[in-house]
């Protein structure tokens, strides 16, 4: 169901606005959470309620399930011929226990399954909030990295802070996580329906304001600043460089399914100590433990280096070198987590440094990424940030799939340390991958467009002009053409001789003069280079374009330019005394 919410959700947004399609998915996501929380009610198993105060304790019986409503008790499980399968202890203040008998009614268990398909339908507002957060922070790139890294961390926190929190809030029952969800997310409805608004409401916000300051008279008409033409391109579904960053977070996340499955099934070595032979629950309360204490430095690092230790860094070597850095040592260290692990410790530091990398690299993607969807896609941006996303249900639909094929059924050291090995590599690939997808990202029209000053747009509007790899292209199949038997375009030369080629070469490399760097400079070998070239009709429309800049005169002969400026500031620097002696 998640697959399919990043199908409808984001286009929902682009075409009806983010906050319809946020308040539909916090008003979804509240039914499902309550759906869950009171799945237990629909067994239709008869529950009785027991009371249980301070030190008291009461005997389960076999075909029974007990939970805790409320309070603190907790449960032994019994060993022997008795028919009692366990034992209940209040402990603390005492609480309730709710037993039911297993009736075989199965209700509970859909109607558990309705609530978790429910949730993912209406979960698909990643790349939603991802396209709007970019939206009302460009054109600032600073301000969309900080914001960028400042979701990322909020969403990192909530994994790191919210799973502690429900386990002590399951203490007092296992449906009350689910209530307190559902409370927060009726919470979300209400603050989303209050203070949420929509990239265009905030724009014209932003001009009433200033519409106010400056006052509704004005002395003249002011004209409209000029805009680039929005880019016409492919739909995001034709976006060969969003379809390449779909197959990069495949893999990027095939191996975040490797580490959810084969982390488990590493720790059950024996080298690590953590198996008893006696007791199968002792065993997986230990793997249980194991497996939390690995996840607490890669989640401290994870957050410190994807906050603080990103914004330091990326300020100094750039977002993308600092991917490139994260990424390197989170792969190599992946590919060693079967070959250089015997010990609990051994793990703790490999993840804990992987936190370091995914932390330096996963903040870099999102501002690239998601300034190039609003650019490339301003009419479906978040249509362009959900498609990425695909890739990585997909890593984690068949990457789980993957490793188990890998590892198999047995323990078999040498096929978990190639599974270690395959999930390092699947990462390198991913970013590998991505890497390419930022250099297609800087070469294409609509990044170069942020280099042009509003001047220069104003000039390109005015004159039509295309944009410059168009236009070169263009002039090298001409130049092509016009050398090229053949071609409507060919000037009939022939190239077989070395001689003509060199002299072919000499013409088309001074046709074109070099011009000096300054403004003023550059403007006067403009000037120059037209009135040897040019029309009058040329030299007319520049002139009026820069007055200030001396008017050549126009060349009679067909002497080499530079030949005719050298005369020209040989007779002005010796004007008068020439004069005189003539």
């Amino acid at each position: 169901m998640a697959v399919i919410s990043l199908l409808w959700m984001p286009r929902l947004a682009d075409t009806k606005g983010v906050k319809l399609c946020i308040l539909i998915s916090v008003f979804g996501t509240a039914i499902a959470y309550g759906l869950q929380g009171n799945a237990y009610l629909f067994s239709g198993c008869e529950r009785q309620l027991h009371s249980m105060r301070p030190g008291d304790s009461m005997n389960l019986w076999e075909g029974h399930e007990c939970i805790v409503v409320n309070g603190t008790v907790g449960i032994v499980e019994s060993i022997g011929n008795s028919s009692e399968v366990g034992l209940a202890t209040a402990l603390g203040s005492g609480g309730v226990l709710e037993c039911t008998e297993d009736c075989g009614n199965k209700a509970g268990v859909y109607v558990m399954m309705a609530g978790r398909a429910l949730a993912g339908f209406f979960g698909g507002t990643q790349p939603v909030l991802r396209a709007y957060v970019t939206q009302i922070s460009l054109p600032n790139m600073a301000l969309v990295k900080l914001r960028s890294t400042v979701l990322f961390a909020s969403m990192q926190a909530g994994n790191f802070a919210l799973a502690p929190i429900a386990g002590v809030i399951s203490r007092f029952g296992l449906h009350w996580p689910w209530y307190v969800s559902t409370g927060v997310a009726v919470l979300c409805l209400v603050f989303v329906t209050a203070f949420f608004k929509n990239k265009e409401d905030i724009v014209m916000q932003s001009k009433k304001k200033v519409d106010a300051e400056e006052g509704e008279q004005v002395a003249e008409p002011v004209a409209a600043a000029p805009t680039v033409t929005p880019h016409v391109g492919p739909p995001p579904i034709k976006d060969k460089i969003l379809l390449l960053m779909l197959l990069a977070y495949w893999c990027v996340f095939q191996c975040v399914a490797a580490l959810i499955l084969l982390l488990p099934l590493l720790l059950e070595y024996e080298s690590f100590g953590l198996m008893d032979p006696t007791s199968l629950e002792k065993s997986r309360e230990s793997l249980a433990a194991a497996t939390s204490m690995v996840m607490v430095p890669h989640g401290v690092a994870n957050f410190a280096m994807s906050t603080v230790g990103f914004l330091i860094l990326s300020s100094k070597i750039g977002d993308r070198a600092t991917m490139r850095v994260g990424a390197t040592l989170a792969a190599v260290l992946l590919c060693f987590y079967g070959y250089a692990s015997s010990e609990l410790w051994h793990l703790l530091v490999l993840h804990g440094f992987v936190g370091v990398g995914l932390g330096l690299m996963v903040p870099a993607i999102a501002p690239t990424l998601q300034r190039y969807n609003t650019l490339a896609h301003p009419e479906k941006t978040s249509q362009a940030a959900a498609l990425p996303l695909f890739g990585m249900q997909l890593g984690q639909i068949f990457g789980p799939l993957l490793f188990g094929l890998i590892t198999g059924d047995t323990q078999d050291r040498s096929r978990m340390n190639l599974a270690w090995l395959v999930a390092g590599l699947s990462f390198l690939t991913g970013m590998l991958l991505m890497d390419f997808c930022f250099t297609l990202i800087s070469r294409h029209p609509v990044m170069r467009k942020l280099t042009y000053t509003p001047e220069q747009i104003k000039t390109m509007l005015e004159t039509n002009a295309q944009e410059e790899e168009v236009f070169v292209d263009d002039m090298c199949k001409l130049l092509r053409g016009m050398l090229t038997q053949g071609s409507p375009e060919y000037r009939g030369i022939k190239l077989w001789s070395g001689v003509a080629q060199r002299f072919v070469a000499r013409v088309l490399r001074e046709t074109i003069p070099k011009m000096r760097e300054d403004p003023e400079e550059h403007l006067e070998d403009v000037a120059a280079w037209i009135a040897k070239v040019g029309t009058d009709a040329d030299l007319d429309y520049f002139h009026a374009k820069f007055p200030h800049i001396p008017r050549h005169r126009r060349w009679q002969s067909d002497a080499y330019v530079g030949e005719q400026q050298f005369n020209d500031v040989a007779r002005a620097t010796s004007g008068p005394s020439v004069t005189a002696a003539k």
